[in-house]
């Protein structure tokens, strides 16, 4: 599986407290993933996020896979 592919299923949350450089962000997750971001709300929103990273490389450690947050039912 290429990289590409690997991550086309995958959604990217952005939380910041500047626009612009969110957007940025943004842009940056769609050239590597195909997909751009969603905006997530506020920096202060990452402190619930980030947790979630180590709960996917737990997984991703125990099932031998590359596991991903998909959010559904945004910009349909």
């Amino acid at each position: 599986m290429e990289d590409a592919d690997a991550l086309s299923h995958e959604d990217v949350l952005v939380c910041g407290n500047d626009d612009e450089a969110k957007a940025v962000v943004m842009e940056l997750a769609s050239a590597v993933t195909g997909k751009g971001g969603i905006d997530a709300g506020n920096l202060r929103l990452a402190r619930q996020l980030e947790p979630l990273t180590a709960v996917l490389i737990s997984m991703n450690k125990r099932y031998k896979t590359r596991s991903g947050i998909a959010v559904t039912g945004v910009g349909e």
